[in-house]
């Protein structure tokens, strides 16, 4: 007898795909993946991570409300793509059937020589840069509750606290999330994740640090209060991406001063405003960090025009990748000799020599998941950045 087609983007119980035909040999088979207990989907074409995050707040813990890296991920908001088993690399694809991009349970392939995927929402599983991902996920119940949902979920007992709801769930609110991912992330991934709610791409409601600031003094005493205060000090409006504020924070603690965030400049020759992702505007020196996006040869040629301009205009441009974070001497003294250039005041190259220079890298390790249940502190599932 012919195998029945599998339904696309399905999550449903065991007995459900029974009922549908599917045999108890193929259900026990590779073609399904568990991620959570009790409900199966196809590997082919799994579930979506949102749908799969209601069925752990709906069917596995009733009640449950979505918290710590698993909210931040719904919301848009950027964490360590070690944590929680690569929930940050999560890409979001487009649904075929709503024509909706949607959070998938796909990441790019770990191969350094495959160019990353341009448009994630023009491929679809299956497509050979993309690998399934089953995430650990996170959710908070009041104290005294004693729900369990397996080895991939973390289930915090958590004083009840503020909750938003996002496309149907349940989400620990903006403040309060803060708050959690404070007690999980070390202090520059923190950073991060704030400068993402400042800044323009959030899919939050726009908001400032002074109105963070007075949302956060409500949680004055609570477990992360005074590490999410720290955190947003550092944090600033305008910046648009991770590399950015990493670059801040490199470039400071190494001794230069603070550059401005996304430093709109002109386009001599297209007569267009662009921005430098970084920027002393004194002294016409700006600060780029390449992604990996800039491996595609599209994004090259239209950032080498990019910069040919404003180079032409009096900037000079520095540009660091993620290896230059993980070891930045080299950068940093070709900045120190750029800012000597211009008849700039520098920092000493030893600020990044020696001891002082290991205390300036910035590697990212994954630590290792607390199964079952947490308490208040919520410490599970967290990447350290030394």
């Amino acid at each position: 007898m012919r195998a029945i087609p599998l339904p696309e983007g399905v999550l449903l119980s065991r007995s459900r795909w029974r009922e549908m035909g599917v045999s108890s040999k193929r259900l026990a088979g590779s073609q399904f993946v568990r991620p959570l207990p009790g409900l199966l989907t196809p590997r082919e074409f799994p579930a979506w991570f949102e749908d799969i995050a209601s069925a752990l707040q709906t069917t596995v813990i009733p009640g449950a409300v979505l918290s710590h890296t698993t909210a931040a991920v719904l919301y848009g908001v950027p964490v360590p793509i070690d944590a929680d088993d690569g929930v940050g690399l999560l890409l979001h694809l487009r649904d075929p059937h709503s024509g909706r991009r949607r959070l998938s349970l796909f990441a790019p392939r770990n191969d350094p020589k495959a160019p990353p995927p341009t448009d994630p929402g023009l491929l679809g599983p299956g497509h050979p840069l993309l690998r399934l991902t089953l995430p650990h996920l996170h959710c908070r119940v009041p104290p005294g509750s004693q729900p369990t949902a397996g080895r991939r979920v973390t289930v915090h007992r958590m004083i009840p606290g503020a909750t938003s709801r996002w496309r149907g769930l349940t989400l620990s609110s903006p403040p309060e999330l803060l708050l959690e991912l404070a007690v999980t992330l070390e202090h520059d991934d923190l950073v991060i994740a704030i400068d993402h709610v400042l800044g323009p791409n959030s899919s939050l409601p726009r908001t400032t640090r002074e109105a963070v600031g007075r949302a956060l003094e409500t949680y004055r005493g609570r477990p992360g209060f005074r590490r999410a205060t720290r955190a947003l000090a550092a944090a600033r409006e305008g910046v648009e991406s991770p590399g950015e504020t990493r670059t801040r924070l490199l470039v400071t603690r190494a001794g230069f001063p603070e550059p401005t965030p996304n430093l709109r400049v002109r386009d001599p020759d297209k007569g267009i405003t662009r921005r430098i992702d970084n920027a002393y505007a004194s002294s016409l020196i700006g600060i780029e960090y390449d992604g990996d996006i800039h491996r595609s040869k599209g994004a090259w040629r239209e950032e080498h025009a990019r910069r040919d301009s404003l180079e032409s205009a009096g900037w000079t441009l520095r540009r660091l990748t993620a290896a230059d974070l993980r070891d930045p001497a080299r950068f940093l003294s070709a900045l120190r000799r750029t800012f000597l250039a211009a008849g700039v005041p520098a920092p000493p190259e030893s600020a990044w020599q020696g001891e002082a220079g290991t205390a300036l890298r910035r590697t990212t390790t994954s630590v290792p998941h607390r199964s079952g249940s947490s308490g208040s502190s919520g410490s599970s599932g967290s990447s350290i950045v030394r």
